[in-house]
């Protein structure tokens, strides 16, 4: 067993590895405010519960537990079976962006087409950690490759390939992110692609987890985030309507709802 720990000056980086380990013998794990930091933990051998507020799943050889930043979790070894993992975590401003469209917006366990390329990078990762003279920006260059390796990888619920549902997707995907603000609802987001708003609704739960209005949510609320920190001379109800709220109130109420704070309280926390 083996784990890193790293301190490094890079703020600035869109993608910072914080610490990983590996060949790790799960110990139970137990944390009510989270860890603040995105994590994925590889199951090498055994099998893993995790729990969440939504409820319990299993991991086993091969799967990952995907662990946003912050929100409640536990997990420990389940079986007779001695359990090994290989975690890694990490940050940065572009992590919610890259993830942004993927599965992975949502703490909980995933199964990969092929553990292999993550496997990979992650090893990739360790050997570049664990040598003399650190360089943070090629370690972002590994943590960007192990996003992309996991979104390439993750068979979203339903069974149906990330890269088959995000294909398919990728007209309604692409005009939200551009056109956050506007009245979108589940009819004119099927038109984009010329399904029915039943079958748009079971593309997105089976691709990505999550129903039309909850991944539009997810959107605007992460573009409004962005907006709070980059943009200080807007007002909160200048934010709200740019990404489509213009009842501030619902607006404040949504964004607390999520992360806990409200887009004032947030904008202070990051120094505006």
């Amino acid at each position: 067993m083996a784990m890193i720990f790293l301190a490094l000056p890079s703020a600035s980086l869109p993608f910072r590895l914080r610490n990983l380990g590996k060949d790790h013998s799960q110990e139970p794990i137990r944390r009510i405010h989270g860890y603040p930091h995105f994590q994925w933990i590889q199951v090498r051998s055994g099998q893993l519960r995790l729990s969440l507020e939504t409820g319990d799943s299993v991991a086993r050889p091969g799967d990952g537990l995907f662990l946003e930043p912050d929100k409640y979790h536990a997990y420990s070894a389940e079986g007779p079976d001695k359990t090994t993992v290989d975690w890694i975590a990490f940050d940065g401003s572009g992590v919610s962006g890259a993830l942004a469209g993927s599965p992975l917006v949502q703490s909980g366990v995933f199964r990969l087409s092929s553990a292999e390329s993550v496997n990979l990078t992650m090893n990739d990762a360790w050997q570049e950690a664990s040598r003399s003279g650190l360089s943070p920006s090629r370690l972002s260059v590994f943590v960007y490759g192990l996003i992309l390796a996991l979104i390439e990888g993750v068979i979203g619920p339903g069974g149906l390939s990330i890269t088959a549902g995000i294909g398919r997707l990728e007209p309604v995907l692409t005009a939200v992110a551009r056109q956050p603000a506007q009245p979108w609802d589940i009819g004119s987001m099927a038109a984009l692609v010329g399904v029915t708003p039943q079958h748009l609704g079971r593309l997105f739960r089976r691709t990505l987890g999550s129903t039309p209005q909850e991944y539009l949510i997810h959107l605007r609320l992460n573009r409004a985030s962005q907006l709070l920190v980059d943009r200080p001379d807007l007002r909160v109800h200048e934010v709200g309507s740019a990404v489509g709220y213009s009842d501030t109130n619902y607006f404040i109420r949504l964004f607390r709802s999520r992360e806990g704070r409200t887009p004032g309280q947030f904008r202070a926390l990051h120094g505006y």
